[in-house]
């Protein structure tokens, strides 16, 4: 499912890195504050580094 964030501002994306299996989770309104909110959840996906292994994108993400 891919959303744009302002569509979705109560959810959370938890986002998983396929590298390390680290799972970090965001609230949609607080990403949108220092995203822009018509970004959808794909590219917050393709963005996302891990903060364990510092993988860049590869990852799977649920919205929650």
């Amino acid at each position: 499912m891919t959303a744009m964030l302002k569509d979705i501002p109560h959810k959370k994306i938890n986002i998983t890195c396929a590298v390390c299996q680290h799972v970090v989770t965001h609230e949609v309104a607080f990403l949108m504050l220092v995203v822009d909110e018509n970004m959808t959840t794909h590219e917050i996906r393709k963005r996302a580094t891990c903060p364990k292994c510092k993988a860049v994108g590869d990852n799977t993400y649920t919205v929650a």
